[in-house]
């Protein structure tokens, strides 16, 4: 799988509102234990299974949260099964659902300290964002560590905090291994490059970000292209084209599988930051 970014869909908001046909998708998988469940092409949430219970990441909008659970059932899993739902940072788009889904499964929510702050503090940077959507507070159960995985049956998953995006902004590392020949893969997807934060004009109205979060964003971006990534996944899936390959995976064949694919990205997320400088 080469990397192919493509445009990113316009006023997604509106469209999931009033008119979600228009965007919908079927579940996919994407990895030995990892399948595609947002429902909708706007933004990635994925459901990966441990063996013993289930991890949901990332929650999209409440006005899509139907999709998402229909995703999940379609992809044969049960609500009762996720255990954890880890949030990748504290914008509306990634975590608008997330009180639905935590009182729907009753599972732990995790997401950044520092995101959890900014979420608090600045609701119009972070939750208060569209008119047409209307996400619900929620309170984490639990604050990420990079020191400390996140463990589920046979997952686990390392966090690493990557400001940029957003102040708390964390990415995803875990590995999986194929059944039917033993390799292992080592899957990531980053918590968050849109460059619509990291430019001039933002931080001279935001209350909390600051240019100091731009430069983070490009010094780990090089030590982030240093770790070898099997199977790189997006958290908006035009950042990186998934959804051409939908329902192609098996085991035998890996429309996904390309150790080349998260250092290109990375370096087109960099470029694209870099442009809204000059």
């Amino acid at each position: 799988m080469s990397f192919r970014c493509t445009p990113a869909i316009q006023q997604p908001v509106a469209k999931l509102a009033y008119e979600p046909w228009t965007l919908s998708v079927l579940p996919f998988q994407v990895s030995p234990r990892t399948w595609y469940v947002a429902g909708q092409t706007w933004v990635g949430c994925y459901l990966i299974d441990s063996g013993d219970g289930l991890i949901l990441l990332d929650t999209a909008i409440a006005e899509s949260v139907y999709l998402l659970v229909d995703s999940i059932y379609r992809a044969g899993f049960q609500l009762k099964d996720i255990k954890k739902i880890l949030i990748s940072h504290a914008h509306f788009d990634h975590c608008g659902a997330a009180a639905a889904m935590k009182a729907l499964t009753g599972a732990k929510v995790y997401m950044s300290r520092e995101d959890y702050e900014f979420m608090k503090t600045c609701p119009e940077e972070t939750m208060v964002l569209d008119p047409d959507s209307h996400p619900q507070m929620f309170e984490p159960d639990c604050f990420y560590s990079d020191e400390e995985p996140i463990t589920l049956g046979e997952l686990t998953i390392k966090t690493m905090l990557t400001p940029g995006h957003t102040i708390g902004c964390t990415s995803f590392f875990w590995e999986e291994e194929n059944p039917v020949n033993g390799q292992r893969y080592t899957i990531a997807m980053h918590g968050g490059v849109g460059a619509n934060t990291m430019n001039d004009e933002y931080y001279s109205t935001s209350k909390y970000l600051t240019p100091a979060l731009r430069e983070r964003f490009f010094a780990d971006a090089e030590k982030l292209k240093q770790i070898h990534v099997d199977i790189a996944l997006p958290s908006h899936p035009n950042q990186i084209e998934i959804i051409d390959r939908a329902g192609q995976y098996t085991h035998e064949s890996q429309p996904y599988l390309d150790d080349t694919v998260w250092a290109e990205f990375i370096d087109e997320r960099v470029r694209q930051v870099k442009v809204l400088m000059k």
